[in-house]
């Protein structure tokens, strides 16, 4: 009876003095206070602080650098060159044949007669072909557009590395503000055990703060796994280990809109297919012809009938040198009848594609519209977390103070302590958001992420 006494006496004189402390100023506390106040909001942001300024450790500049070794990239700059090679190839096809050939003959018959013939024979081909022309543009427009699928492949990939990157930090963040508010609890359980122990404390104060520390290892754990998960994250985009990383910040983007890589490449697809329906065309195709042979060895009957005035024509096979000059001009009459239908077929995969980039255009002018906004709102996010940062911690001081001399209950001064932590990881997390939007407006505006990246 005698200790209630006491602790109900204490607790009046505590209250007394918070009332005209707060009487002597207008301020809820004085000069000295909103110092002390003042230092633990700096210790706060601290922890942004180090990750940022952090000397050891990857940064994202080498991560993107790393990325170039993603195998997805990889496979598609394989592609691009392949394609370069098919373009090369069907340049060397337009070059003209020269074939030469060597031939040795051995006749024998039944009749008495037996003879060898040798003659060699070098041939020359060229042939014009609309559809050859129009093969070759095919394949350059194609080598470009699988060029530009390269070009939006790494791209695509460096944001990804990028949204991981800062993914990376907020859960960093979370797992540390989270090991800092249990070193706190675990601090308050010690001292409450204390008072429990000498009967100034409930078994209800100190079982909660028991059960508030064991869910907030829970939620450590939690969010230790995050953390591994986007480091493994980074890795598998990077392919390469890592071991440590440096938080830095992206240069603010410039707002302007020009094609992406993906808009690129289906211009492209639809010049190759313009070029493919091309050589389905109605020309004749020519092929001019010569042809020079040498007879080496000439048959004895040969020479005798040579001898004997035979007409030369008869035996102009025969002869020591011979050149033949033509001009061949071809026309598939029965092939060009379903040819019609096959052009259009081309044709309307043609303005499929075109309405595919109509689209993408229209996205990613509605793309570049929102990130802009999610910047500006990402930038007033950073600044309300800091405000509700600086108000969380003035408010928790102001609550352990009051709880200390029992004027609050334990629940509220548990969610002063929650609030506190809540609004330090929230300001981080805004910090983080900001680089992330500033990288997705990048991406979607059709810039190039590494160009804003020291």
């Amino acid at each position: 009876m005698l200790q209630r006494f006491l602790i109900t006496l204490c607790c009046i004189f505590a209250m007394c003095a918070y009332s005209l402390e707060s009487m002597h100023d207008e301020s809820l506390y004085p000069t000295t206070q909103s110092n002390n106040i003042k230092d633990n909001l700096s210790i706060d942001l601290h922890l942004e602080n180090v990750l940022r300024n952090d000397t050891s450790g990857v940064t994202l500049k080498e991560l993107l650098r790393s990325a170039n070794n993603n195998y997805a990239i990889q496979a598609q700059d394989l592609l691009a060159q392949q394609a370069n090679k098919d373009h090369l190839v069907q340049i060397m096809a337009l070059i003209p044949t020269l074939d030469t050939k060597y031939n040795f003959n051995h006749v024998s018959a039944s009749v008495p007669m037996s003879y060898n013939a040798q003659n060699a024979q070098l041939a020359f081909n060229m042939k014009f072909d609309y559809a050859d022309y129009n093969a070759i543009r095919e394949k350059s427009a194609t080598a470009t557009k699988t060029t530009y699928d390269s070009k939006y492949t790494k791209q695509s990939i460096y944001l990804q590395v990028v949204q991981q990157y800062y993914t990376y930090f907020s859960n960093e963040s979370k797992f540390l503000t989270l090991q800092q508010k249990l070193e706190q609890i675990n601090s308050d359980v010690d001292r409450v055990q204390k008072l429990y122990n000498q009967g100034l404390k409930t078994i209800a104060d100190l079982e909660s703060l028991k059960s508030s520390a064991a869910l907030t290892q829970y939620q450590i754990d939690d969010a230790r796994l995050a953390v591994e998960q986007s480091k493994l994250m980074l890795e598998y985009l990077t392919n390469t280990k890592i071991s440590a990383l440096k938080r830095i910040k992206i240069e603010a983007p410039s707002y302007k809109l020009q094609d992406r890589n993906d808009v690129k490449s289906l211009e492209y697809q639809i010049q190759a297919q313009k070029y493919l329906n091309r050589q389905l065309h109605y020309f004749p195709v020519l092929n001019i012809q010569d042809s020079y042979t040498y007879n080496i060895q000439i048959p004895a009957f040969a020479k005798d009938l040579m001898a004997s005035g035979v007409p030369p024509s008869i035996l102009a096979q025969f002869a020591d040198h011979q050149n033949t000059f033509s001009v061949v001009v071809s026309y598939a009459l029965f092939a060009k009848i379903g040819q019609s239908m096959q052009k259009q077929s081309f044709r309307l995969a043609q303005l499929a594609t075109e309405k595919n980039l109509a689209y993408k255009k229209s996205e990613q002018k509605k793309d570049e519209e929102l990130y802009r906004k999610a910047i500006e709102v990402a930038q007033n996010q950073i600044k309300s977390a800091k405000a509700s940062l600086t108000s969380a911690n003035l408010s928790y001081e102001n609550m352990k103070k009051r709880y200390d001399a029992n004027l609050v209950t334990f629940t509220e001064y548990l969610q002063a302590l929650s609030t506190k932590y809540d609004a330090e990881s929230t300001f981080i997390q805004a910090l983080n958001n900001y680089e992330i939007q500033k990288a997705n407006y990048i991406f979607y505006s059709g810039q190039n992420i590494e160009q804003y990246i020291n």
